[in-house]
């Protein structure tokens, strides 16, 4: 594939090449039409609600590549998506990864590498060339909102090591990965979805902690380094800056300090930390002045095509040098024709040889990463000969990252399939719990109970009353600060199909759980 040189696009193309755009449902609309020819929007962003199928995925990426190369000077399109596993992944067929704090606690770079080629190859094969993963944040703050189970976990060196290796397998395969969020969203306790979080740690902790992961994988050689809006005053003087748009952390620590040369992408612009501050088009025109080269503005038509305005804008008023513009579009160009961005067609036959490979390395995972913590009783195994009740708390999304798709309902689904006959309670407070026998079974599915004192009190009252019980925790870890005492505890981090019915295995006794936690507990003590 040969692409045209910058020096022969005019600035509306050139501008356009730096946005990445999202657009609502499974079909091109309207508005994503014009934003691709008349706008010269040169990058899409899945998110689920443009997934319906595998097969729909893959027409469509056909049919947005066909737009763009049908319109001069017929530039492929980067097509993203934020496959991470676990928490956030786009795609709900059953193929998705577990999550990257289910890798970290399996501590095996290997398996890290085979994660990140099965979700290439499966991207690839649908269409998707750029996935906005590894999270690269070490989570060292158990209130932190947005990351969590979306980290490797809190030691810099184990998430540099498996961020990289995630990287490479991604990339071996033609997908471009993407480390995030510099320079690390780990130790917030707010989320830059709603406001502007501040990380106030000297350099020297900065360079021990959240920057050693970004600095692993820029060695390694990862392809792009998405941007936080997270404000880091000892880089930037301000703690009122988001570091997205602040040209001391994006070229001063970024492509000076640390060397790095690749794409840099910003996180969603329409963020409240963003959006709030100073306004998405003027945040794109920062984004730009900062250093970064793509610009992520994923929901709002509107406001999609004033961002494009306000940076040609700003390069026909001389407040950006055109040169800067350059710059970024030669180096988008040259991963594009990198990775051959646009030459392989998507296709269900495709998808259908990847699908395999992607349930067979979840399962690997899960089994991996899967960690009891605690058996104090020798509870586990269950008896698959008597009853199971399960009892279950609704849950939803803890950040606006994360999909919406836990139910109670997919637990008992999985131990059914292991091999037990499950009875499922589902209640919203302690006071509803079914009262049961002290020799009964009796499972409880924690889902962020570290924020619901209503599934803490349930824990507390079985594991009092009931002599074969467990805590479940399905999604956060952190769930364990709660009930520190608890006598039997099985960590998943997150309710992939891979992981819940590995999870059902363990239960029943069909294999033994091996993982480690990868973060500190505060108050509890792990014993296995």
């Amino acid at each position: 594939m040969s692409l045209p040189d910058v020096a022969e696009l005019d600035l509306a193309t050139k501008v356009g090449q730096l946005f990445v755009v999202g657009f609502e449902g499974p079909e091109p609309t309207d508005d994503l039409r014009e934003l691709l020819t008349d706008y010269r929007c040169g990058n899409v962003i899945y998110f689920s609600r443009n997934i319906d199928s595998p097969e729909q995925v893959a027409e469509l990426s056909r049919e947005l590549q066909t737009i763009a190369t049908e319109t001069e000077p017929e530039i492929p399109l980067f097509v993203t998506a934020d496959q991470e596993g676990g928490v956030v992944s786009r795609t709900d067929w059953g193929t998705e990864p577990p999550s990257q704090m289910s890798i970290g606690a399996g501590r095996d770079a290997d398996l890290a590498r085979s994660v990140g080629g099965a979700v290439g190859a499966e991207l690839a094969s649908i269409g998707v060339n750029f996935d906005l993963t590894p999270v690269l944040d070490v989570n060292n703050n158990p209130d932190n909102p947005v990351i969590g189970v979306r980290s490797f976990g809190e030691e810099p060196e184990l998430v540099g090591d498996l961020g990289a290796a995630m990287a490479d397998g991604m990339q071996a395969e033609g997908v471009l990965a993407c480390g995030k969020h510099f320079p690390g969203h780990g130790d917030t306790s707010a989320d830059s979805h709603h406001s502007l979080p501040v990380v106030d740690h000297d350099r020297e902790r900065l360079d021990a902690v959240e920057l050693a992961p970004f600095r692993r994988a820029i060695d390694d050689g990862i392809d792009a380094i998405m941007t936080t809006h997270v404000s880091f005053p000892t880089i930037t003087g301000d703690d009122e800056l988001p570091a997205t748009v602040s040209r001391d952390v994006q070229t001063g620590l970024l492509r000076e300090q640390l060397g790095f040369d690749g794409l840099v992408v910003t996180d969603g612009m329409e963020m409240n930390a963003i959006a709030d501050e100073m306004g998405t088009p003027e945040g794109c025109v920062q984004a730009v002045e900062a250093g970064c080269d793509l610009l992520l503005v994923c929901h709002t038509p509107e406001v999609q095509k004033a961002a494009v305005d306000a940076v040609v804008d700003a390069v026909e008023s001389g407040r950006i040098d055109e040169s800067r513009i350059d710059d970024a579009v030669e180096r988008i160009l040259d991963y594009k024709e990198r990775r051959e961005v646009g030459e392989e067609t998507p296709s269900l036959d495709r998808w259908e040889a990847t699908s395999e490979r992607s349930r067979d390395v979840g399962r690997e995972v899960a089994a991996a990463g899967i960690t009891v913590p605690r058996d104090r009783n020798e509870t586990i195994p269950f008896d698959t000969g008597r009853p199971l009740h399960l009892v279950g708390f609704p849950g939803g999304r803890a950040s606006p990252a994360e999909d919406d798709r836990y139910e109670p309902t997919l637990v008992a689904d999985a131990l059914e399939a292991g091999g037990f006959d499950v009875e499922l309670h589902v209640v919203e407070t302690a006071d509803a719990l079914p009262s049961f026998e002290g020799d009964e079974q009796v499972v409880l599915a924690t889902y962020n109970a570290a924020g619901d004192d209503e599934q803490v009190r349930a824990v507390e009252q079985l594991d009092e009353a009931v002599d074969a019980f467990a805590a479940l925790v399905v999604r956060n870890p952190y769930d364990l600060a709660r009930f520190p005492d608890v006598s039997t505890a099985v960590s998943t981090y997150d309710y992939t199909p891979a992981t819940l019915s590995v999870t059902g295995e363990i239960l029943a006794g069909q294999r033994r759980a091996s993982g480690r936690l990868p973060v500190t507990i505060a108050g509890f003590e792990a014993e296995n």
